[in-house]
């Protein structure tokens, strides 16, 4: 072989690592696709709640440079209800917002500033540079959304080593697709929505809670931001008081400022 041949060999060879693995379409009677959809919904359904501990990076370029870093612990509940206390030094909390799905409450302990009032769409923006809706971020902590009878299989295909590849798509054109490894684990979810975009988050770090293989490091990228999320002491479906997803009363005790 002649020297400028194997250097164009050489670059197409660079050019497909680059370009990641290939994606082999599945014939319409492969068994897999359905059976994993099966197990990702039988899953979900079993998982309402979570408590632990998170440590949290997020990383944005606009429309200001944002580099966050901080110690949570969290609670949420599906569809969209959520707590986030934000800890300092000696578990020290500096901030809590809390959200019940209708109405917000967010507190600073540092500026004692206090701001509630209804759920709006730039709430997890503002607070943590997340372009996201509450149900959203619940349901990815938990492994993934639910997915709905709206959105039948387009496609699938085999990827990796042994992985498959499952597009969603509907008639409004709305598109989700779902990437499970050879063990059957969720490892990608892309959502694409006309109004909103596109939005992908990716699953490592697997380990088991109470018998459930749930993933303990969770990125989501928006295009705006990047957020990892890395958890710790993971309860799923834990007990949880039925305030804890309101802030009611703790301006007044803390002789906060109103927003």
């Amino acid at each position: 072989m002649s020297r400028a041949r194997g250097l164009a060999v050489a670059a197409l060879l660079a050019l497909a690592a680059c370009a990641g693995p290939v994606a082999v379409p599945l014939p319409r009677d492969d068994p897999r696709p359905a059976a994993l959809l099966a197990a990702f919904a039988e899953q979900a359904g079993r998982r309402e709640g979570l408590r632990g501990d998170a440590r949290l990076a997020v990383d944005a370029d606009s429309p200001q440079p944002l580099h966050l870093r901080s110690r949570q612990s969290l609670w949420l509940e599906r569809p969209a209800s959520l707590r986030i206390e934000v800890q300092g030094m000696l578990g020290a909390t500096l901030a809590v917002l809390a959200i019940d799905g209708r109405q917000y409450a967010f507190f600073d302990t540092g500026s004692r500033r206090f701001d509630q009032g209804p759920l709006t769409d730039d709430v997890l923006w503002r607070v943590a540079r997340l372009s996201l809706q509450p149900d959203e971020v619940v349901a990815v902590v938990l492994g993934g959304p639910r997915l709905g009878p709206d959105l039948p299989v387009r496609a699938a295909y085999a990827v990796g080593e042994g992985g498959v590849r499952v597009e969603l798509g509907g008639d409004e054109g709305a598109s989700r697709a779902l990437e499970f490894d050879a063990e059957g684990k969720l490892r990608e979810w892309v959502a694409r929505d006309p109004d909103r975009g596109a939005w992908t988050a990716r699953f490592d770090d697997y380990a088991d809670v109470a018998g459930e293989s749930l993933a303990h490091r969770v990125s989501i990228d928006t295009g705006d931001a990047r957020a990892v999320l890395q958890l710790s002491h993971v309860e799923l479906n834990p007990s949880l008081p039925a305030d804890i997803f309101r802030l009611d009363g703790l301006a007044a005790r803390s002789g906060a400022e109103g927003g």
